[in-house]
């Protein structure tokens, strides 16, 4: 078990920030085979294991992502100064500002987002969760929060291929077309999992769920791209290294403007420095001065 425990450590610090899902296909085929059916024996095994060794300080809590903790409150500071040195350290232009498209990117799960955070955030771009299928309301608030904005809109998808994964996608794409009434400019894309990614044969892949009430529209898809239908990859058979190599790269075509870009990136550098003096006066003039204290000479 400390030989597994050894390779569970490897393996979670090579990939880190990574979920657990991920660390399971990661070891499929070296570590342990692929559970079975509807066997997750192996699954759960990773699992307990990966916990065990971060309640016993042998893996850092934060290599493993759970995307699944929101909490809603209103900011708050002990003080000015408080204040202040958040937004020094938080403080970011928003560079889309300068470029002909907004940008965002959509993955089909909590910890696939997890795994995607330090790229969308690095970019400066909104990272959603569909978590499953979105509901018609999510969608349409967004469409709504989109159409107070007059820039075309481009998506950068991650989910899984296979009946329900294909489905996301599909079903978001006709909602925001419909909600937009036309007036919305949109370019969804989806980078991982791709038909090409699928047809490589490269990644550990499973076996359909033929009575999926998205069966008959997945096996035309599949069809229609060269694909066995019977053939589905889930989004944790890819590297968390190479989604977050791959979501960057596709970010980084939708920047249009370079200059632009650059020019505000200077201004972001240069009101960072600002905050930063500011935030030093502050802490200096609400420093009690120690001759106050002194006593009375």
């Amino acid at each position: 078990m400390e030989g597994l425990r050894a390779e569970l450590r490897a393996v979670a610090e090579a990939a880190q920030p990574c979920s657990a899902r991920h660390i399971y296909y990661l070891g499929i085929g070296r570590l342990w085979d692929k559970d079975a059916g509807r066997s997750r024996r192996n699954y759960a095994v990773v699992v307990r294991e990966l916990g065990y060794m971060r309640e016993r300080g042998q893996l850092p809590w934060e290599w493993i992502t759970d995307g699944t903790r929101l909490v809603r409150q209103d900011e708050q500071y002990d003080s000015v100064e408080d204040a202040l040195a958040h937004a020094t350290q938080t403080y970011r232009r928003n560079l889309w500002t300068s470029q002909r498209r907004r940008v965002e990117v959509w993955c089909e799960s909590d910890s696939v987002a997890g795994v995607l955070l330090p790229v969308t955030s690095a970019w400066g771009v909104g990272l959603y969760s569909c978590r499953g299928q979105s509901s018609k309301t999510f969608v349409h608030e967004a469409v709504v929060d989109y159409l107070r904005q007059p820039k075309a809109l481009s998506i950068c998808f991650i989910g899984d291929w296979d009946p329900s994964g294909r489905s996301v996608p599909r079903s978001v794409a006709e909602r925001m077309e419909r909600y937009g009434n036309g007036d919305l400019d949109l370019d969804f894309r989806q980078i991982a999992v791709t038909a090409a990614d699928v047809r490589s044969g490269q990644f550990t892949s499973h076996y359909v769920n033929t009575a999926d009430v998205n069966f008959k529209r997945y096996h035309q898809e599949c069809r229609r791209e060269g694909i066995d239908p019977h053939t589905a990859v889930e989004v944790e058979a890819l590297s968390p290294g190479l989604l977050r190599s791959r979501l960057s790269d596709a970010i980084e075509t939708l920047v249009d403007d370079v200059a632009a870009w650059n020019l505000l990136a200077r201004t972001e550098e240069a009101e960072q420095e600002l905050l930063q003096n500011l935030h030093t006066r502050v802490r200096a003039a609400l420093r009690p001065d120690p001759a106050d204290d002194a006593p009375p000479s």
